[in-house]
């Protein structure tokens, strides 16, 4: 995986990576951090932000809304991928194309396929007091 994209993808979501193209990895197996979906018989992905990075002493991050920018203002992955959503949505831009992996027992990975980014929403976290950004990616074929 790491090989193909020509970067150490350490991290869930990967904003275009200096291509044409986002990666982004996910996870539903039992554990996950994340609550992932697949719909549609895998046409549609239903794919959660990140969360805040866990500091020494700082706050729980699924206590934590997801942040679209840093305190500098700086978009975050998420505020990249809910920019690249709006602009979709308000026809300003193309649906931005991501390659999505999935996780299938630690340290495999398997190729999912390409999808378009069509929608981006704010909900509240599962069981939390804070809110989660999601995304709606829809299949599209190359």
């Amino acid at each position: 995986m790491c090989k193909a994209e020509g970067a150490a993808l350490q991290r869930g979501m990967n904003f275009r990576l200096g291509r044409s193209y986002s990666v982004i990895l996910m996870s539903r197996r039992p554990g996950a951090p994340y609550a992932d979906q697949v719909e549609k018989d895998g046409k549609v992905l239903i794919y959660e932000g990140h969360d805040v990075a866990r500091t020494r002493g700082g706050p729980n991050p699924k206590s934590s809304d997801q942040l679209l920018a840093t305190l500098s203002g700086k978009l975050t992955q998420n505020g990249l991928f809910v920019e690249a959503a709006r602009k979709f949505i308000e026809g300003q831009a193309p649906g931005e194309l991501v390659r999505v992996y999935e996780k299938i027992k630690a340290g495999i990975w398997a190729y999912a396929g390409v999808f378009k980014l069509v929608d981006a929403w704010e909900e509240p976290a599962a069981g939390e007091e804070c809110s989660s950004l999601s995304w709606n990616l829809s299949s599209h074929q190359t």
